[in-house]
């Protein structure tokens, strides 16, 4: 079968860095996006620290840049790079996943749009309340781990 070959633009490319924050005791952080988030669909909904790459931009400084930009009291925070994820829906997403040691920073709060920082475990994340892409990248990597 031959697919159809589409050029990459900025309407069909995402290229994002998203933060897993641990506790170093089976949770993550989640930020939940207030209503003044600049994307409706979001406000709300549970994210990870995230941010779409800059073009040029080195992942690992989009990685710092989430949490800098999201997080108050992050500034501690290094990025460890975990994986890259891949999605296709209405674009095609590219995920640079970077860790980050949470117990260097104890006093992680968000920055507005979002209203809240909250650590989550893993094996009982409020799965309704998590945007879905951002919930794809966490399943995907506990799907990763497991293999």
């Amino acid at each position: 079968v031959q697919r159809k070959r589409t050029r990459i633009s900025e309407e069909n490319l995402h290229i994002s860095a998203l933060a897993i924050v641990g506790d170093g005791k089976g949770s993550i952080l989640l930020l939940k996006a207030g209503q003044a988030h600049p994307l409706s669909f979001r406000r709300g909904n549970l994210l990870l620290p995230a941010v779409i790459l800059e073009f040029g931009e080195w992942p690992f400084t989009a990685a710092k840049r989430a949490v800098t930009l999201q997080l108050d009291g992050a500034e501690p925070l290094e990025p460890k790079f975990r994986e890259i994820q891949s999605y296709m829906g209405s674009h095609w997403d590219l995920c640079f996943v970077y860790d980050f040691d949470g117990r260097k920073a104890p006093k992680l709060s968000a920055k507005p749009p979002y209203v809240e920082a909250s650590y989550y475990r893993l094996s009982a994340l409020p799965r309704d309340a998590i945007a879905l892409d951002h919930l794809e990248v966490i399943e995907g990597m506990a799907a990763a781990k497991q293999s």
